[in-house]
């Protein structure tokens, strides 16, 4: 039975997008919502359906085996140079986006530091979720020695809250007007803009597919093989950055530029992602959380987002990239793929795996300092 279970929930992560993004140019709603809010809407609801229990490890293994596969794909037709033109920016919103997750963290603490026996603790654990990734959230409560049930609840929080906010950012921030986020300027000359992705998904000619898929393996491959030989807690760190690496190195080439349909195919295997990721939603999880660390998370994630959006304002930094840096420090490097489809710019994709990347390197530090700084 649970042989039956696997497949068919294997099944669906792959029928699912294909039947979304069919619907994609019929439906106003799916054009709306976009293909990734779909997907991980239909991926949550047959994740908390009553009659058949989903297995989390395959949800999580479909999750882990289509982000390394997707990012090769989506980095192949990536212009290095261009995104040079955009690195000052980058630089500038990501530590405007750290900056912003310091000072909310601090503040909140402030005000819950009386009533929430461990608030700087959490507040540590929040600066690392949210600059680097749940890694980083498990890493800082280790060595903090934080209580596990409340781990347990701030994770079922930060899960809760962070859904909320990627609603915003797929939904409401892209409809952010430019007087307030200048537009981001189209940086191939046409080639490789978000004009092209509006166009539908295109299944690419056989020969193409093969080619581009036996390359993005052979790189997946390396990473993962180079991976084994740190520890096992920084090896999927170690394989999200040699995979990144080697697919920029292998976009230098014009030829591995030039295959056409690499950015459709990794489209659709970030839409797989999206409705395994939503398998493994539990509901009764999320409203489980107590309501004070709720509510001290959803107001250390709105501040940090607040401030953070507001120094880019003043900043005048450009729209996608003050979106796709958000993406990296509040989700990490696996949410940039699935929110650059949604944006419509994958201009942006290797800026926001970097930011992602440099995340979850200062996490810890920057956690486990401001845990020090405020006990």
């Amino acid at each position: 039975m649970e042989y039956v279970v696997a497949t068919a929930e294997v099944l669906l992560s792959l029928l699912v997008p294909l039947a979304v993004l069919w619907l994609e140019p019929r439906s106003r709603v799916v054009r709306f919502l976009s293909p990734v809010v779909v997907c991980y809407g239909v991926g949550m609801i047959f994740g908390n359906q009553p009659l058949i229990q989903f297995s989390n490890p395959v949800a999580l293994t479909t999750c882990n085996i289509t982000v390394a596969l997707a990012i090769p794909l989506l980095l192949f037709s990536v212009n290095i140079a261009a995104w040079l033109r955009l690195a000052k920016n980058t630089v500038i919103s990501f530590f405007f986006c750290m900056l912003a997750v310091m000072i909310s963290s601090s503040v909140v603490h402030y005000f819950y530091r009386a009533g929430l026996e461990e608030s700087h603790k959490m507040a540590g654990m929040l600066v690392g979720v949210y600059t680097g990734g749940t890694p980083n959230m498990a890493a800082i409560g280790t060595g903090l020695q934080v209580k596990s049930e409340t781990f347990i609840l701030l994770n079922a929080a930060d899960i809760m809250a962070s859904f909320v906010y990627l609603f915003f950012i797929l939904v409401l921030a892209v409809r952010i007007p430019h007087r307030f986020l200048p537009k981001t300027p189209k940086l191939n000359g046409g080639e490789n803009n978000a004009g092209e992705i509006s166009n539908g998904w295109k299944v690419p000619a056989l020969k193409v597919m093969a080619t581009s898929l036996g390359l993005t393996v052979v790189i997946v491959a390396c990473g993962v093989l180079f991976s084994r030989l740190f520890s096992e807690g920084s090896r999927d760190a170690v394989a999200i950055l040699v995979i990144t690496t080697l697919a920029v190195v292998a976009s230098l080439f014009k030829k591995v530029r030039g295959l056409k349909g690499t950015h459709d195919m990794g489209q659709f295997l970030l839409l797989v992602f999206c409705v395994a990721m939503g398998f493994t939603t539990d509901f009764s999880k999320l409203f489980s959380a107590s309501p004070g660390i709720l509510i001290f998370t959803a107001l250390v994630l709105w501040g940090a987002v607040l401030i953070h959006f507001l120094l880019c304002m003043a900043a005048r930094i450009d729209r996608d990239t003050v979106i796709i840096t958000s993406t990296a420090g509040i989700f990490g490097p696996h949410m940039v793929g699935p929110v650059s489809v949604a944006i419509k710019n994958r201009d942006v994709l290797f800026s926001g795996l970097a930011s992602g990347l440099v995340g979850y390197a200062v996490g810890n530090y920057l956690g486990m300092g401001l845990a020090w700084m405020l006990s």
